[in-house]
């Protein structure tokens, strides 16, 4: 069982707060457990959360925005308070989706799912063709993700023993540059502060990329894997393509990043050509049917001359029989 943090003295004029939220009065977070839980729950608006402390720094880096990390605790009122206010707060999300990549790092998650807690509650969405849960108060994040948070670095921030506690880290050194503990900082101040914090950051480490910009890549690389998954490889490589029209200007992470997706892409379009020439000597017919198939589906890949080859070899072979 996890250890419980106290709540600071001077935030338990924020439990009322909380508590009003939880009525309605403005609160998406402390709801009804009917429209938390079950197969027709629906997620709150929320900031979109990294889903690990890695990606969080290689993220922010390529960006050059700090990283915001909120220390709460799953059994803390005005924690979920703080999540209503700043968290979920319209202005405060936009500002964040151009100015900072957010982390969570939530405390005793696990009683809350053993207790079937009903802001544990999840609900089902695709991601990458499959059928994944994530949580209703965190969207895009599953259970295993935010435990994995909370054991993370993330964690190591908060050093006060209580929360809510919310920080600003700087993604280059990792130290924290300011912090907020205790709750009842709002939207507002959060959204000033910060923001100058970013303007600081991004004259130190002047940057080209735009979230939006990787935000189309990473969706041109995701159909790209979805692709190559249905084994067509050209039709990978072009998804690919359509994302990385501005790569030369990008960050060397984020291009490093992209060698990597065209080489796995490519590694994939090698092994289907490896496997077909593994057939020839067992199932020639097979491999003439297969080599077929792959040869508007490799092009691209530098692969068209091998599987050439391997055509003439195995009619050659049906032809010796």
């Amino acid at each position: 069982m996890s250890t419980v943090p106290h709540v600071s003295r001077h935030v338990r004029r924020s439990v009322l707060l909380a508590a009003l939220l939880g009525a309605g009065l403005g609160g998406v977070l402390l709801r009804p457990a009917a429209e938390a839980g079950g197969k027709d729950a629906e997620p709150v608006t929320c900031v979109t959360l990294a889903k690990t402390w890695d990606e969080a720094v290689a993220e922010a880096r390529m960006l050059s925005v700090p990283i915001v990390v909120h220390s709460h605790g799953f059994y803390c009122g005005p924690c979920w308070g703080m999540h209503s206010s700043v968290m979920c707060n319209d202005k405060y999300i936009g500002f964040a989706d151009d100015n900072t990549v957010e982390v969570i790092s939530l405390s005793r998650l696990d009683e809350g799912i053993e207790k079937d807690d009903r802001r544990a509650a999840t609900y089902e969405a695709k991601a990458g063709g499959e059928t994944v849960k994530y949580m209703v108060e965190f969207p895009g994040m599953t259970t295993d993700q935010m435990l994995a948070l909370n054991r993370s670095k993330a964690a190591s921030y908060n050093n006060t023993g209580g929360v809510p506690y919310t920080c600003v880290v700087d993604p280059f050194t990792l130290e924290e540059i300011k912090n907020w503990p205790g709750g009842g900082h709002s939207a507002k101040s959060l959204i000033e502060e910060i923001g100058e914090i970013g303007e600081t950051l991004r004259k130190e480490h002047p940057v080209g990329l735009k979230r939006k910009d990787l935000r189309k890549y990473e969706e041109a690389e995701a159909d790209a894997n979805a692709e190559a998954k249905d084994g067509d490889y050209t039709k990978a490589l072009k998804e690919l393509e359509k994302g990385t029209k501005k790569a030369s200007e990008w960050p060397e992470e984020l291009q490093a990043r992209v060698a990597a997706a065209r080489t796995g892409i490519i590694d994939q379009a090698t092994k289907c050509v490896d496997d077909v020439e593994a057939l020839i000597g067992t199932d020639a017919k097979e491999a003439r049917k297969q080599i077929g198939r792959l040869k508007s589906k490799i092009k691209g890949t530098g692969l068209e001359d091998r599987l050439a080859a391997l055509d003439a070899q195995v009619r050659e072979a049906l032809a010796a029989k």
